[in-house]
C-alpha cells in the first residue's frame, strides 16, 4: 500500500514542482535516486517472491524469471540510468536523445502516454509478483507484461547506444561545449536537460 502511494506521489511531484516554481537540481537528483531505489527494491522483492514459490512460476521457470528480474536491476536500473545521468551531466547530452536512433526509444521518450503506460506496467508487474499468486495477481501480471518488457527494452537500447558509442559523434562535439561551460565554477544548468 505504501509503495503504491509513493508511486502515485512520484507521478505528480514533477508537475507540482514546476507549477509552484520549486524546481531544483537537488530535487532532480533526489527524484532520480529515489526512483532507482524504489525500482530496485520492487524488482528485488519480486525476484525473491518468485524464488520463494509465492507466484505462478515454479521450478526452472521461477529461476529464469528471478534471474531476469535481478539482471534488470543491474542493467536497467543501475547501469543504464546511471550512464544516462552521467553523460547528461558531464557531456551535456540531453538525456532524452540518448538512444533516440532506436524506434522503441523514440516511442518511449517522446510520447508521454507510452512512458506512463510502460512505467505503470513496470510497477504493476513487480507488485503482482510480490502480492500473491491468486487469479487477480496473475491477470495483472499478464496485462502489465507488455509494458514491462517495453520499458526494459527501451532502456536496454539506450544502454546499447551508450556502450557501443553509437552516438559518439554527438557526444564528442558536445564535450567541447562541456569544457567551455564547466569552468572553475563547476557545472552550470544547460538548456532544460536537468529539469524534472
Amino acid at each position: 500500500m505504501y509503495y503504491s502511494v509513493s508511486y502515485l506521489l512520484d507521478c505528480v511531484d514533477g508537475y507540482a514542482a514546476r507549477a509552484l516554481n520549486q524546481e531544483s537540481r537537488l530535487g532532480y537528483y533526489l527524484d532520480m535516486v529515489i526512483d532507482r531505489v524504489s525500482s530496485c527494491l520492487c524488482l528485488h522483492f519480486a525476484a525473491r517472491s518468485v524464488l520463494d514459490g509465492n507466484t505462478c512460476f515454479t521450478g526452472t521457470t521461477a529461476e529464469i524469471v528471478a534471474f531476469v528480474l535481478r539482471a534488470l536491476i543491474l542493467l536497467v536500473e543501475l547501469i543504464a540510468h546511471s550512464s544516462v545521468m552521467f553523460l547528461s551531466e558531464v557531456l551535456g547530452v540531453h538525456q532524452k536523445q540518448m538512444g533516440y536512433d532506436y524506434a522503441i526509444v523514440r516511442k518511449y521518450l517522446s510520447d508521454k502516454k507510452y512512458l506512463f503506460w510502460s512505467c505503470l506496467s513496470f510497477e504493476l508487474f513487480g507488485l503482482s509478483l510480490i502480492v500473491d499468486s491468486g487469479p487477480i495477481a496473475v491477470l495483472v501480471m499478464l496485462l502489465s507484461l507488455p509494458g514491462f518488457v517495453f520499458r526494459a527494452a527501451a532502456n536496454i537500447c539506450r544502454l546499447i547506444a551508450i556502450v557501443t558509442k553509437k552516438e559518439l559523434t554527438k557526444w564528442t562535439s558536445r564535450s567541447v561545449a562541456f569544457h567551455g561551460r564547466f569552468g572553475k565554477t563547476g557545472p552550470q544548468p544547460a538548456d532544460e536537460h536537468w529539469s524534472v
